[in-house]
Formats: C-alpha cells, structure tokens, sequence
C-alpha cells in the first residue's frame, strides 16, 4: 500500500545503502559481520517485494496446470500454494506423477529459480 514517497523498496535501499558504505566501513570482527548480514537481509526484502507476488502466481499457475486442479476456494495465496504443493509432494511420493516427469523437473526447476533470484540472484548456478 504505498502511500507517499518514499516506498518500502526505497526505505529498505536506503537502510541497507547506509549500512553497506557508512556503518561497514567503521566496524570489525563479528559487529561488521552482522551488519553486512543486515544489509543482505534487507536486500532479500527488497526483492521479495519486488519479485515475490509474481514468483507466486507463477508458482501456482505450473502447479494448477501440472495437477489439472485450482488449490481450494477462499484460501489465501499462501494456503493455497502450500495445498498445491502438498500435493504435489504427495504425487512424486507415490509415483503417480511418474509419467510427468519432465513437467514436474521443469516446475520445480522454475520455481526454485524464482526463490534463488529473490534470495541470492548472485548465485552460481544461477549463470548456467
């Protein structure tokens, strides 16, 4: 719910840009530690702002076109991607998701880049 300037993405840049060029430079040891895992978290934040909702959708979108259901009415999105996803477990448990195989590596493939880019885009296997 944005109000007026600044945004909560701004808010967060702000804090982590402060802490990352002003308060790192002045610390040591375990303090610059935590301070540079502070600015981490608050990018994290920022990018699950960002990215999050949308990352969401499409999660429960491949998951509804995979199982060939909607999660059930009146749940909120999380609920309704925690039903999927159990579901889902529960089909690769049982194998009676064996014969989609290539569909259920491709979900979960999609799904896992979206969670990797909002929490570590830097990571490696990200590049490939």
């Amino acid at each position: 719910m944005p109000q007026d300037r600044a945004t909560a993405a701004e808010l967060l840049a702000g804090v982590r840009a402060f802490l990352r060029t002003e308060a790192l430079p002045q610390l040591q040891g375990a303090s610059a530690y935590k301070c540079r895992v502070a600015a981490n978290i608050l990018a994290i934040v920022g990018r699950e702002l960002e990215q999050g909702a949308a990352a969401d959708r499409a999660e429960l979108a491949g998951l509804e076109r995979l199982l060939g259901k909607s999660a059930a009415p009146g749940l909120t999105p999380e609920a309704a991607l925690d039903s999927l996803n159990a579901e889902l477990c529960a089909g690769i448990r049982s194998g009676a998701l064996d014969s989609r195989r290539k569909e259920v590596l491709a979900l979960v493939r999609d799904t896992v880049r979206a969670k990797l880019l909002i929490a570590n885009p830097e990571y490696p296997a990200l590049r490939e």
